[in-house]
């Protein structure tokens, strides 16, 4: 695929998202398909849901259209994960419209990750970075994959809740993404993820702060899909991306949702009951306003795509040290919003 057709691809991406978007955000007002506040959401006003509808929309439709008119056979991987995408945006868009249960949720993606895991094959080594490479027997490397693509599936759902914030991660780890795997030599992977930043871009500008429209599940879940899948696709084939570059590239929420788990978990909390323990939640809940917390948060979203492009190519030592960077925007992120917390705390006193 030339610089060209590449540039086209992701333009009719970013263009369809925003037009679906804008048309998807005046049906559900219509229909009063709207996000109502509750003990989870960070809004006061009921705003339209069913925008990840237009990202899902827009990737599908190119990434069809460059695989129907390209040359040669798409790969068995990519047609595998189209069908498994739609799967999963579905199961989200009835959550969307009536509310699943989550156990059956819970069931029907671990069902998604095993079907796609077993049918792409899971190598019996996991590449940790450049000449480092973990085995472990087949068994063990498919419970990883799939315990992998249902915790960030699950974690990007819960990590939507701000404006502007789902968005940014997206576009910022699909760019990264787009990068490394075109670096490894997988092109077709490299071109979906860079449809996925660029559909998300389209999303976005409708998104950021004031929100006229939310992504809803259909498009968290599928984003989250999306992400863990091009993960392990990208590991099954020669040449593979060493598995900590996606987790870099989603580093702001795979670290801010795993954090906030285990200390709810910590405290005997329900997990998977809807809260505003996020650190970005806290934050706003604190009284910043979704634009004031959105800032730092891009500018993570910024350092880990740049700790992912590193990555694709890293040794042992490099890797470490871009983890560790990663960790520490964590720990940078969890003393300021316990320093904006505290300062609440004084001025109540």
């Amino acid at each position: 695929m030339t610089i060209t057709s590449l540039g086209a691809a992701c333009g009719a991406a970013f263009l369809l998202a925003l037009i679906a978007c804008g048309l998807i955000r005046d049906f559900a007002a219509r229909r009063a398909l709207v996000d109502l506040p509750n003990e989870r959401s960070l809004h006061t006003l009921p705003v339209p849901r069913l925008g990840g509808v237009g990202i899902a929309i827009a990737v599908w439709a190119v990434m069809g259209a460059v695989l129907v008119l390209g040359p040669g056979r798409p790969a068995k991987d990519v047609l595998v994960w189209l069908a498994a995408s739609v799967v999963t945006a579905a199961t989200g868009l009835v959550d969307d419209l009536r509310p699943v249960s989550a156990g059956v949720r819970m069931a029907i993606q671990l069902a998604i990750a095993l079907a796609f895991t077993l049918v792409i094959g899971a190598p019996a080594q996991i590449a940790l970075a450049e000449g480092v490479t973990l085995s472990l027997p087949v068994w063990a490397t498919t419970a990883v994959w799939v315990v992998w693509i249902v915790g960030v599936l699950n974690i990007y759902n819960f990590m939507d809740g701000m404006d502007g914030l789902a968005g940014s991660q997206a576009i910022g780890a699909g760019l990264a993404l787009a990068v490394g795997l075109s670096a490894h030599g997988h092109n077709d992977l490299a071109l979906l993820a860079g449809l996925l930043a660029m559909a998300s871009a389209g999303f976005f500008v409708h998104n950021v702060g004031p929100a006229r429209i939310f992504m809803g599940d259909a498009g968290s879940t599928m984003i989250g899909f999306t992400f863990a899948a091009l993960a392990l696709s990208a590991h099954a084939r020669p040449d593979p991306l060493p598995l900590p570059v996606v987790p870099l590239a989603l580093a702001p929420f795979l670290l801010d949702g795993t954090f906030t788990i285990l200390r709810r978990a910590s405290r005997g909390e329900a997990i998977w009951k809807a809260h505003r323990s996020h650190l970005y939640q806290r934050a706003v809940t604190s009284g910043q306003s979704h634009r004031d917390v959105l800032g730092p948060y891009v500018a993570w979203v910024g350092a880990a795509a740049i700790a992912a492009v590193l990555g694709a190519r890293a040794g042992g030592a490099l890797m470490l040290g871009l983890a560790a960077t990663m960790l520490a925007g964590l720990l940078i992120t969890w003393l300021w919003v316990r320093r904006i917390e505290a300062r609440v705390i004084a001025e109540k006193a």
